[in-house]
């Protein structure tokens, strides 16, 4: 019939939150007041705004449906909460006017969850020099960091960085996805078993196992007016081994594996543990441990970050190009860092 509404939509996997109607929100329920600036600044796994108010920057993280439940994400905040209350300089969640700090978003396909957070530092991490100096500040920090998390219980709010979820769901994908590309599946679950094998002889106890930050990389940390180092966007924070955490920096993966690289990354962890040390000391056991983590999140990056989050924002082209120089890469870290 004319003038009749047809209400019945084609499904959508993601949606994006208008940048306008969200300065709105964001200037009634946190600010009231003054100038305000809104608008998309990247898109991952979620999607981050930039916000410019009362001469302030701030970032407005909207959660992705289906990665994060409420209590998963109000226990991220409480976490940073810990963390400032125990004066330790992060980025923080911003209260609205109600004093919650979690936003509810109806969309059309579903409700979306989101938080203000506060901008940190002056330099993007990748903007400053490299040296021993920063690299040493940056392990002293990491490690007040795991300190201040010991006299905090995150409990089963959030989820833990172990075998479970960085390798079974993460090969339940990829062998999923090895039905739609044809890429080394036998070499990825040899891999995967190897990992699997050796993390059950590492210990699950106190201060070797604890709440971490879960992805520790230079994208991830800014540096302030006095090169003190300040983390930000903590969203796979959960209980799992600081080992793990120390490695995603300290010895990265993409680094690469030529001969300069190698040199420069032993370099770059004899620095970082050398500020680690200073503040929680780490058992042989534990530092020799952390090679073992490199194929552990890789093997997280593909069959989780690449394969079960991203296509809907990449498409499979994307993701079929960094599945494939993943495990090229890693074949060849392997050869050169034989672990197994």
């Amino acid at each position: 019939m004319k003038g009749d509404i047809h209400l019945d939509f084609f499904p959508l996997e993601i949606s994006v939150l208008s940048a306008d109607a969200l300065r709105e929100y964001i200037l009634r329920e946190y600010f009231s007041y003054g100038l305000l600036k809104c608008r998309l600044f990247y898109r991952g796994i979620h999607d981050i705004y930039r916000v410019n108010a009362d001469e302030k920057e701030y970032f407005f993280k909207v959660y992705r449906q289906g990665i994060r439940s409420m209590e998963e994400i109000q226990a991220e905040v409480d976490l940073l909460n810990h963390l400032k209350l125990s004066d330790i300089e992060i980025t923080t969640p911003v209260t609205r006017h109600d004093g919650k700090f979690i936003s509810q978003f109806n969309t059309a396909n579903g409700i979306r969850y989101g938080v203000l957070y506060t901008s940190v530092g002056k330099h993007e991490f990748n903007q400053i020099e490299e040296t021993a100096e920063l690299n040493e500040r940056l392990g002293s920090y990491i490690a007040t960091i795991h300190n201040a998390w010991d006299k905090y219980e995150l409990g089963k709010k959030r989820w833990n960085l172990d075998a479970a979820s960085f390798i079974d769901n993460s090969m339940d994908a990829i062998r999923q996805f090895s039905t739609i590309h044809d890429f080394d599946l036998h070499f990825l679950e040899e891999v995967a078993k190897n990992v699997s094998d050796k993390l059950e002889y590492l210990t699950v106890e106190r201060p070797q196992y604890g709440i971490c930050h879960g992805d520790i990389y230079s994208g991830n940390i800014r540096v302030d007016a006095n090169s003190n180092p300040i983390l930000f966007d903590f969203d796979f924070c959960g209980n799992g081994w600081r080992a793990y955490d120390i490695s995603m920096y300290a010895f990265p993966f993409g680094m690469g594996c030529d001969e300069t690289k190698l040199k420069k990354r032993e370099e770059r962890k004899y620095q970082f543990l050398n500020g680690y040390n200073k503040v929680r000391a780490m058992s042989q056991s534990e530092v020799d441990s952390i090679t073992l983590f490199i194929p552990f999140r890789r093997i997280f990056n593909i069959g989780t970050l690449y394969i079960s989050y991203l296509p809907n924002t990449w498409g499979d082209s994307a993701v079929i190009r960094n599945v494939d120089e993943d495990i090229k890469l890693l074949q060849k870290w392997l050869e050169l860092n034989p672990i197994f």
